[in-house]
């Protein structure tokens, strides 16, 4: 269908990305994970399915290191993941609409990845869920 599904997280910009993620886990008790590139933090939150019922690993929270010279503290941007059922059906009808869409794509074992920009200039991150193997290490 390409439509959206739910919110799959927030992604904050900090030029002090460590720094950022010990303050929330001293002041609001959220324990980060270092991401595998080692600049960024995430936590996945848990969350049940109210279709199937189902514990999902779902929505993201993370913290993404800028170059310092591209994000001063007052001009920090914000991405918000949006789940969507069919990405490419929906980046192409959106591309078709005159919507901003990155020719840029990441896919792994858990989904697919797209970006677009709102009217404003901010940006948007899609993300199809795929479900996941049994054997994944990301269940």
């Amino acid at each position: 269908m390409g439509k959206v599904a739910g919110i799959g997280g927030v992604f904050l910009d900090s030029n002090d990305a460590p720094a950022l993620a010990d303050w929330y886990r001293r002041h609001l008790e959220i324990e980060f994970e270092t991401h595998p590139d080692n600049n960024s933090f995430y936590v996945v939150f848990r969350t049940r399915d109210l279709v199937s019922g189902e514990i999902r690993q779902n929505p993201v929270f993370a913290i993404n290191q800028t170059d310092t010279t591209l994000a001063p503290p007052h001009e920090r941007g914000v991405t918000v993941n949006l789940r969507v059922d069919d990405l490419e059906r929906t980046l192409s009808r959106l591309a078709v609409e005159g919507v901003s869409v990155d020719e840029q794509r990441i896919a792994w074992e858990g989904g697919k990845h797209g970006w677009i920009r709102d009217l404003d200039g901010n940006r948007l991150e899609l993300y199809e869920e795929l479900p996941l193997p049994a054997d994944s290490p990301y269940r």
